[in-house]
């Protein structure tokens, strides 16, 4: 499947929106699950880890945002979007997590911290991927 090479920004957008809003409601849930008195230390666990990963892909986005517009073809292939490493990154982000909820004994505020820290991470690189989306097409 071809698209337009200047909505591969867009799509990276709205993946990586609703992968973060996703992760982000799984975790919301097991702080929902929490001792309340645990939320003095789990709220700024989550603070460090979207800090951590707010600076980790502000870099992802600035690299796959230039891979997507120096692409002279005016349609590239969606799966164009992200280099070898890139998926190789991915698959091992996505097999982590898989395998971390399968681990028995991890506890549950371990992802209510973890994710609500990693899910709005997902979602800023979205919306900064849809920005750079809508600024393209207001040239």
């Amino acid at each position: 499947m071809r698209i337009k090479t200047k909505h591969l920004l867009a799509i990276n957008g709205l993946l990586w929106t609703a992968i973060g809003t996703k992760i982000t409601i799984t975790g919301v849930s097991h702080y929902l699950k929490a001792d309340p008195r645990a939320l003095l230390w789990m709220i700024p666990l989550s603070v460090l880890v979207f800090a951590a990963f707010y600076m980790m892909f502000t870099g992802v986005v600035r690299k796959y945002s230039a891979r997507i517009l120096s692409m002279t073809e005016e349609k590239a292939p969606i799966w164009k979007t992200f280099s070898l490493k890139g998926y190789l990154i991915i698959a091992f982000m996505i097999s982590l997590g898989i395998g971390l909820k399968h681990i028995p004994g991890i506890p549950s505020h371990f992802f209510a911290w973890f994710y609500c820290g990693l899910g709005p991470g997902l979602l800023s690189a979205g919306i900064r991927f849809l920005l750079r989306w809508s600024r393209l097409l207001g040239r």
